[in-house]
């Protein structure tokens, strides 16, 4: 028995922060919502969209997720399909999902929202070319014992790809433990991927820590290159843990919006607590509304922590 990682979006922290736009206070009389537009998509699935309603400052409560929209996807000036709310009883919050649409690389996709009470919104984006991981190595591995029954585990995580020549690039490097928790009888296992997270103290003038994590990488310093990322990482397993324990790695090749929006979004988290710091103005790319509508590519590789 298996748990399957898919990737779902954050909406709850992304909708809370579209909801503290902080205007004048002469405004907050007057606060018109706007709507919330949420997607992340790649060639894996097919396009989700979450849509909700965007909250006055002055606003503490849940966020509002609005299910009665209007949700296409168009190409040009062609319809493609109108997208339908999903089966959402186990999930934190609805969305809207394509049954026909499979996204593919290079296309330009675009959004288009109604719903009443609210201006139109639209986006547009596309998946850029994938760039494929060269290798995933663990190196520098050294393992002392801890508390009894583990093992503390100390190595670099390192992460090479090539850069492509005379092209702007932008990535997201996700990185997951993958391990097995035993089931209450205790002859079945469920695997479990748990997503590293970094802090601010990563960023550079071209890494940025991703408020949900991994790694965001623009590749104005780095163009045509070959790139190494070593991650300093220590973990406890214990003494007993399955050789197939890996860590894997997902490089996605994202767009230019989806990494000004997570960027963004992280660099204004890691400036919550430095109350003399810059504003961060949130990077939005939804037309009459607040968001993001983003493609992406994504390539994988696992690597074992523990040799076979």
């Amino acid at each position: 028995m298996r748990k399957l990682l898919r990737g779902v979006f954050f909406f709850g922290l992304l909708t809370f922060l579209f909801g503290c736009e902080k205007p004048q206070l002469k405004d907050l009389d007057n606060y018109t919502p706007r709507l919330v537009v949420i997607s992340n998509f790649t060639t894996h699935d097919g396009i989700r969209v979450q849509v909700s309603k965007s909250r006055s400052p002055l606003d503490n409560g849940p966020t509002e997720y609005i299910t009665n929209a209007k949700v296409e996807i168009w190409e040009e000036d062609k319809l493609l399909e109108r997208l339908i709310i999903a089966d959402t009883r186990d999930a934190k919050a609805p969305y809207y999902t394509s049954e026909i649409i499979k996204p593919r690389t290079g296309v330009d996709y675009t959004v288009k929202v109604t719903a009443k009470g609210f201006e139109t919104v639209t986006a547009t984006s596309s998946i850029p070319e994938l760039v494929s991981l060269d290798s995933v190595t663990i190196e520098a591995l050294k393992a002392t014992s801890d508390e009894p029954g583990f093992i503390r585990y100390k190595f670099d995580l390192s992460i090479y790809f090539t850069d492509p020549l005379a092209e702007r690039n932008f990535y997201h490097v996700n990185v997951f433990q993958k391990g097995f928790l035993p089931l209450k009888d205790g002859m079945d296992k469920v695997e479990e991927l748990t997503k590293l997270i970094f802090g601010s103290e990563v960023n550079s003038n071209y890494i940025v820590a991703n408020y949900d994590g991994g790694l965001l990488i623009d590749d104005k310093l780095i163009n045509g290159k070959s790139i190494k990322i070593p991650i300093p990482i220590a973990i406890r397993m214990t003494d007993h843990a399955e050789n197939l324990d890996e860590m894997i790695v997902e490089l996605r090749s994202v767009s230019e919006e989806y990494y000004l929006f997570h960027a963004t979004v992280s660099r204004q988290q890691g400036n919550q607590d430095l109350p003399f710091s810059d504003p961060v103005v949130l990077f939005n790319n939804i037309r009459n509304g607040q968001g993001i509508f983003a493609g992406y590519s994504q390539a994988k590789q696992a690597v074992a922590i523990k040799p076979r």
